[in-house]
């Protein structure tokens, strides 16, 4: 049975689907409250950015001891505006 949740709820399940998966009624009632939800949509696309960036960030590190410049991080402000 698909079950309506909160904001902090659909939160807490963006989170936790980073680490483990979420059962079919968790994903269904997720899905449903983006859908509707503005705020945690925009949230959800946020964090899907954030963790992109996080792994190439840490993998370049790892491969060259770069560090980002200013330029990339200008980029990265943009796109997270952008997700708004």
């Amino acid at each position: 049975m698909l079950r309506l949740i909160t904001c902090h709820n659909a939160t807490m399940l963006l989170e936790q689907q980073a680490d483990l998966p979420l059962g079919r009624g968790q994903r269904a009632s997720l899905w449903l409250h983006l859908r509707y939800c503005p705020y945690c949509s925009r949230y959800a696309k946020q964090t899907v950015l954030i963790a992109e960036w996080a792994r190439a960030s840490a993998s370049a590190r790892a491969s060259s001891g770069m560090v980002l410049s200013d330029a990339a991080k200008q980029r990265m402000r943009e796109r997270l505006a952008a997700a708004e």
